[in-house]
C-alpha cells in the first residue's frame, strides 16, 4: 500500500508541474499561433490578429486568469474541453463564454486597464454590462 501510495504522491506531484507548463511563455500555449491550430477558433484568431490587442496580450492575457496556479489551471481544463469537442466533432456553431469565462475576462480588462477603470470601477457589478459587451468589436466583433 506504502508504494502505490507513493507513486500516486509522485504522479501527482508530476501532473501538477505539468500543469505549470501552460504558463511557460517560451512554449507559446497562450499565443495566437497555437490556439489557430484548431480550425475552430480561425474567426477568433483573425479577428485578434487585426485588432489592437495583438500588439500588447496575447490569448491568454485576455482568456484566462494571472495566477500561476489559477491560471495554469483553467487554462488545462478550457484547453482540455476545447480538444474534446474537436475530437468528438462536438464544436459548437457559435463559441461563447460561458459566465465563468465572462468573469475572468472583465477582470483581466479591469487588470491591464486599471487606469482608466479606476474612475469607472467594475462595470459588470449590480447587473452591469461587461466591458467586452460594450467594446464589443476590439477584438473579436459578433
Amino acid at each position: 500500500m506504502k508504494k502505490m501510495l507513493k507513486w500516486v504522491a509522485v504522479l501527482a506531484v508530476l501532473g501538477f508541474f505539468g500543469m505549470m507548463l501552460v504558463k511557460v511563455p517560451a512554449l507559446g500555449l497562450a499565443e495566437a499561433e497555437f490556439c489557430g491550430m484548431c480550425h475552430a477558433m480561425d474567426y477568433q484568431v483573425n479577428t485578434y490578429l487585426h485588432s489592437p490587442h495583438a500588439q500588447e496580450a496575447n490569448c491568454g492575457d485576455c482568456h484566462d486568469p494571472h495566477g500561476l496556479v489559477t491560471g495554469s489551471m483553467y487554462a488545462v481544463y478550457t484547453g482540455s474541453r476545447d480538444v474534446y469537442r474537436v475530437v468528438t466533432n462536438t464544436i459548437p456553431s457559435e463559441i461563447r463564454a460561458t459566465d465563468l469565462s465572462k468573469k475572468v475576462i472583465q477582470g483581466n480588462c479591469l487588470r491591464c486597464h486599471g487606469d482608466i477603470m479606476g474612475d469607472i470601477g467594475d462595470t459588470s457589478q449590480n447587473g452591469g454590462a461587461y466591458c467586452f459587451q460594450c467594446h464589443r468589436n476590439t477584438v473579436h466583433p459578433k
